[in-house]
């Protein structure tokens, strides 16, 4: 990649090698990585009533915490359980529990790789003095007349183009599982996490059009990178470039697709192999499980229909009403204007 300026993640930029047999070949015919994020990572598994849990409220007790020298992480607790928009029961489950631990946990390690890079970077605010932490779901981190970037549900982001369709007018065009905002020597880095399991089914224009031309209308300043988070084997090439870590075919496309349009890549692996994180998903399962089996206590009346449940407590008062959603089958609180409800 050619930049006017320094560009500080240039040795864990792909390079092209003549592979033996094609030395009369003028252009690159094998693109291999030479660094990984170098961040040495393990997962603890953890039950509710472990002593780890034991001053923790029942929605913060921790079931999967992710270690990386001395700190801990809590990957997933309780909490999540009742607030993710999937289910934990069935195979129907499992792709999108396996997709959220993989989110989960390359998020963690690109922002441990990148608050300890270089003494000359650090990380910087990508949102304004407006964001709430509190309110931080469907905040708007940026806007142009054409398009909105926004917090679907944190840490996760959109990028919403006018369309003049639907109910406002926008159309979800790209879905984030990451962005960072890094400055190096007077520089801002923008860099764009995509966390892929086993298939890399990314399309390269989609990349172009759909993501990194309207992030460069709302950080016109800033120079891209495009994170890539995958499993070994979805990355490289196996046999005999495997210690030379040979690009597949798909993967050489994404990096020089985006070289092209003066976009960096990064190729990273999970540390993680799959039976590790089939290993994280039964467990979170079976915590699911009995976590659900606790069940709840409550005296009062309760009203039913085929979308909608509302507990009142002995004074008649609305205390908790569910929603059905009719795609996902999840049942999910919602608030009273009149009350505040806290579980």
């Amino acid at each position: 990649m050619h930049r006017a300026i320094m560009y500080p993640f240039e040795e864990f930029q792909p390079v092209g090698w003549v592979a033996p047999g094609n030395r009369e070949a003028m252009q690159p015919t094998v693109y291999s990585i030479r660094r990984n994020h170098g961040i040495l990572s393990n997962v603890h598994f953890y039950n509710t009533n472990d002593s780890i849990n034991r001053n923790r409220n029942l929605l913060d007790k921790v079931v999967l915490q992710y270690r990386i020298g001395r700190n801990h992480y809590d990957l997933f607790t309780v909490r999540d359980f009742f607030e993710a928009g999937y289910s934990f029961e069935g195979e129907k489950g499992d792709g999108n529990i396996l997709g959220e631990i993989a989110e989960r946990i390359s998020r963690r390690i690109c922002k441990f790789f990148l608050k300890h890079f270089s003494p000359f970077g650090y990380t910087g605010g990508i949102f304004d003095k407006r964001f709430d932490p509190k309110n931080r779901n469907n905040f708007i981190v940026a806007n142009t007349n054409e398009y909105i970037l926004k917090i679907r549900k944190y840490p996760n982001l959109v990028i919403l183009r006018r369309s003049g369709k639907g109910k406002y007018g926008y159309e979800n065009i790209k879905e984030l599982d990451g962005l960072f905002d890094y400055r190096f020597q007077n520089t801002r880095h923008i860099l764009v996490l995509e966390s892929k399991l086993e298939r890399i089914n990314v399309n390269c224009d989609d990349l172009v059009n759909n993501l990194f031309i309207p992030l460069r209308q709302f950080f016109p300043e800033a120079f891209f990178s495009y994170i890539l988070f995958s499993d070994r084997d979805s990355i490289f090439a196996k046999r005999k470039f495997h210690k030379q870590h040979k690009l597949k075919q798909v993967s050489q496309k994404i990096y020089q697709t985006l070289c092209e349009n003066g976009i960096g890549v990064l190729f990273f692996y999970f540390n993680e192999g799959r039976q590790d994180f089939e290993r994280m998903k039964d467990h979170l399962v079976t915590q699911y499980r009995s976590t659900a089996h606790l069940g709840l206590t409550f005296h009062g009346k309760m009203q039913i229909s085929d979308r909608e449940i509302i507990l009142f407590d002995e004074g008649r008062t609305p205390h908790i009403k569910l929603i059905k959603d009719k795609h996902t089958g999840m049942w999910r609180e919602v608030a009273f204007r009149h009350k505040k409800i806290s579980l």
